[in-house]
């Protein structure tokens, strides 16, 4: 489009432009991903008050793969009869009683030694006990291109006075969290409940910078609330601003608000902007868990629940879960003419691709910590908007898109899902394309 001096919206599609050309490239960048990697361990270690980490090898990633250092999984089915075979390799056995008991956290006994999850997985399997690691689905931490979110010269209009969200269906979002900032327009008003929900945005490092997924939620719900003003929105933070959390925290969070929406008499859509691969590119434990978890909740209720979740910004067709677990909507990303984003994950998994690159939405108050934006960091005023970059932005558009279309026409959110996809075209790897948030100069 032609550029026109002065013009928010020629302004933001020549920052859209500029961050595709300049930084686009990083999302792939396997050097990048392992510092990143290496970071959040390191600063994880520094932080009493978050779950270590540790990088494993992965023989299609150079990077390797995120996983919880203090905790391995396995299905509470195949444990039984096990549990001496978990002692004698120092480890104690904890239900998950958040994901029904399906899954047993095997933890290092008090004062045992510390030892890679790997190490341990290998000596419990030739004991015939098959733990697997516990996958970080992970936000920015991990897959996070250069420059983040950009200033955005465009504002949404002030969100109606007198807006009130109906009794039938709610979205909601389990992320990092909204934040407790107070905007002047009216959106995301109510939603931050302190300290229950709250994004804390400078953390791991506390610096006075944004953490590297600081912000992300709040984002995510401006997108919901923008696009179905009408449904009630739910915010979950299992997600630190650092935008990492074990696939156990992540699956609790899951149940409990599905949990909450049937207990207040409500379907509900999970919007989750989040993802991992794994090393057999089978289902992490604790998320097939969760969704299992859900499917019997629905089964024993009037109510239905929705699973929505971004595709993954990989750039490749390997599943990125939860997005790729059976019965989910995974969202893929597109460029702003709706070709297919170059660093979209895609495969044929994918249900549905929207606009993933310049997604206008609410923003947070603060400076970008230079490790994310070493040329030109952004700071970021009163009322912020902002331009995001990734499936975890795409994603949100069609969990509220599929809930208003329930809530409006009265009907079950299997069947707006449908009415939604009926008639957009079909791309072969990322699913039938939508368009939600239009095109910038359309």
């Amino acid at each position: 489009m032609t550029v026109r001096p002065g013009d928010p919206e020629s302004a933001d599609a020549e920052v859209v432009q500029r961050h595709v050309k300049a930084v686009g490239k990083t999302w792939r960048d396997p050097v990048r991903r392992r510092r990143l990697f290496e970071r959040a361990v390191r600063l994880r270690e520094e932080h009493p008050g978050l779950p270590d980490f540790q990088v494993i090898p992965d023989a299609r990633d150079a990077a390797g793969l995120l996983v919880s250092s203090e905790e391995l999984l396995v299905r509470r089915e195949d444990l039984a009869g096990r549990d001496d075979a978990v002692r004698r390799n120092g480890l104690v056995p904890e239900p998950v009683a958040a994901l029904g008991g399906r899954v047993v956290r095997l933890v290092p006994a008090p004062g045992g030694p510390r030892r890679s999850v790997v190490g341990r997985s290998a000596d419990l399997r030739r004991d015939q006990v098959p733990a697997e690691v516990s996958y970080v689905t992970a936000m920015a931490v991990v897959i996070k291109s250069l420059g983040g979110a950009e200033p955005a010269e465009r504002r949404w209009p002030p969100l109606p006075s007198g807006t009130t969200a109906g009794a039938s269906v709610r979205v909601a979002v389990v992320d990092t969290g909204v934040t407790r900032q107070t905007r002047t327009d009216g959106w995301l008003a109510g939603l931050a409940q302190d300290p229950g929900n709250i994004d804390e945005l400078d953390t791991s490092p506390h610096n006075g910078k944004l953490d590297a997924a600081a912000g992300h939620g709040t984002a995510v719900a401006g997108l919901v609330q923008q696009e179905a003003p009408e449904v009630a929105l739910a915010v979950y933070n299992p997600v630190p601003p650092d935008g990492a959390a074990t696939e156990t925290v992540v699956g609790a969070a899951m149940v409990t608000a599905v949990q909450e929406a049937f207990a207040a008499g409500q379907s509900v859509v999970l919007n989750l902007s989040l993802g991992t691969t794994t090393t057999d590119d089978e289902p992490p434990v604790a998320l097939a868990a969760a969704l299992a978890e859900i499917e019997a909740l629905a089964a024993a209720s009037p109510h239905e629940a929705l699973v929505v979740a971004a595709a993954g910004n990989y750039g490749e067709d390997r599943p990125v879960f939860p997005g790729a677990l059976p019965g989910v909507v995974a969202v893929g990303g597109l460029r702003q003419d709706l070709t297919p984003a170059p660093w979209s994950s895609y495969g044929d998994w994918v249900t549905c691709s929207v606009i993933g690159d310049g997604v206008l939405s609410t923003y947070v108050e603060g400076a970008e910590d230079p490790e994310f934006d070493p040329v030109c960091p952004d700071t970021f005023g009163p009322d912020p908007f902002a331009l995001h970059f990734g499936t975890s932005f795409a994603a949100p558009q069609v969990a509220a898109r599929v809930a208003r279309v329930a809530q409006e026409e009265r009907i079950g959110l299997r069947a707006a899902l449908d009415r939604v996809l009926d008639g957009a075209p079909a791309l072969p790897g990322y699913g039938r394309v939508l368009t939600i948030q239009p095109s910038i100069g359309t």
